[in-house]
């Protein structure tokens, strides 16, 4: 069996050309696919993150109302750190802001809305304008 050398390639100008070739075809499909749809953006993998991260906080909320309503018979008025701190420590924290969570539109933000009797709406808003509704 003959081993190929660089110095049996140089002589074989033809071999050299093909496996060139070869290479750049090699090359040039292997990176084909990787366009900017097929490689997801740091930035968006650090939203899917802060989007599970709110999705698990906004629980905690949740619980503090829940508490609430088992404490008082009635719902808070407001689903603030202010009214349902002492149900809820510590209060979750909106990562992109890094802040306590809040009533609001920003991502990490929520929505509270009382309904009759012990229902109530709670919504947490997530990266790219989604919302997640808490059940």
């Amino acid at each position: 069996m003959r081993r190929t050398t660089l110095r049996s390639l140089r002589t074989r100008p033809v071999a050299v050309v093909c496996l060139f070739t070869v290479l750049a075809l090699v090359t040039a499909t292997g990176f084909a696919g990787c366009g900017e749809e097929a490689i997801p953006s740091p930035t968006s993998q650090i939203d899917i993150g802060k989007d599970a991260s709110v999705k698990v906080s906004i629980r905690s909320v949740q619980t503090g109302i829940q508490a609430h309503v088992a404490t008082t018979n009635a719902l808070p008025p407001k689903a603030t750190k202010d009214v349902l701190g002492d149900f809820v420590q510590p209060w979750p924290q909106n990562p992109w802001t890094k802040t306590d969570m809040t009533q609001g539109t920003g991502p990490g933000d929520y929505t509270y809305t009382p309904g009759p009797g012990t229902s109530y709406s709670l919504v947490v808003h997530l990266s790219g304008g989604r919302d997640y509704v808490v059940q």
